[in-house]
């Protein structure tokens, strides 16, 4: 399901952003940038562990996270086919 929705984004964040993930549209960077942003792990539940002795004290998931940055995934056409012929690469 796609809702229509009016919003104000300012010009040069959203240039930014068309150029970071290749598109060509605004509509298209701002889903990629909501993408990326629901793609993050949630670590809720992980904190909740906090202070139980399981973590070290200054565990920070967002450190590692940060340390791996994900570049945008892009849909490409696929690349034609190879024919291919019987017995290839068989000594005959």
């Amino acid at each position: 399901m796609n809702t229509r929705t009016n919003i104000v984004i300012d010009d040069d964040l959203i240039a930014q952003a068309m150029l970071r993930a290749r598109v060509k549209t605004k509509k298209a960077a701002v889903e990629a940038a909501l993408k990326a942003f629901v793609r993050k792990p949630n670590y809720a539940g992980l904190l909740a562990l906090q202070g139980s002795n399981v973590l070290a004290d200054d565990y920070d998931p967002d450190e590692c996270y940060a340390q791996h940055p994900v570049e945008p995934l892009l849909a490409c056409e696929p690349l034609p086919a190879k024919a291919i012929t019987p017995n290839a690469g068989k000594n005959q």
